[in-house]
């Protein structure tokens, strides 16, 4: 089966090259196991490098598997997957095949053990579909609004207009959060949660009305 589809979708196909799949034996040799399914085609299908070429994240290619960072992680049990461009964070996921589909987690930036993860997302799936749509929605043409009230009942609201999409825990593109829920439809819209208010609301849409209707549902002010 396929695992990641939903991102290679966003990022524009997948590809697998001769290298990536070298690398990954060298990987997997050192640590004398397959990496989980859904990681191990991540890599192999070059989703690394199509998320990497689009992203202002620091992206874990399989030509970085061999860097002293990297290194460091993989002792600990985790395979680090992407760092923040301002080095507040990182992500990791497991590097027991013991779950085909494990979760990210979310972890302080200097963290070599581990030891602070929380749960970013559900499943490795998850992480990449919504690092890639993320990505996509943000060099977009998006409007934007930051620090504002949420009204009550604002995402209940979203869930019946448009398709809930994964969340994430725990970081909010550069700041902490609750959650980020992501909506897809007739618009896409992106919301940071911290409480009861928004860190930040993002939408995009092919007309000003639609972004104004869904702007006013969330209380944002429209801009762009």
């Amino acid at each position: 089966m396929a695992w990641n589809p939903a991102a290679y979708e966003i990022l524009g196909g997948s590809e697998g090259r001769v290298e990536a799949s070298v690398e990954l034996a060298a990987l997997e040799g050192w640590i004398e196991g397959r990496l989980p399914e859904a990681v191990r085609e991540w890599y192999l299908l070059g989703g690394d490098r199509r998320l990497a070429s689009i992203s202002c994240n620091l992206v874990t290619r399989t030509q970085d598997f061999t860097s002293q960072t990297t290194i460091r992680f993989l002792a600990s049990g985790y395979l680090l997957l992407e760092t923040d461009s301002q080095h507040c964070c990182r992500w990791v996921v497991g590097i027991s095949a013991t779950h085909s589909n494990p979760p990210v987690y979310l972890i302080d930036p200097d963290d070599d053990a581990c030891a602070s993860r929380s749960c970013y997302a559900g499943t490795f799936s998850d992480y990449t579909f919504t690092a890639a749509w993320d990505v996509a929605l943000w060099n977009g043409e998006v409007s934007a609004d930051f620090d504002h009230p949420l009204p009550a009942g604002a995402l209940d609201a979203l869930k019946t207009r448009l398709t809930l999409l994964p969340t994430t825990h725990g970081w909010a593109m550069n700041q902490n959060c609750d959650a980020v829920y992501r909506f897809e439809g007739s618009a896409k819209v992106a919301v940071a949660v911290q409480g009861g208010a928004a860190l930040w609301s993002a939408i995009a849409a092919p007309s000003i009305a639609t972004r104004r209707a869904f702007a006013s549902l969330v209380g944002a002010t429209l801009e762009g």
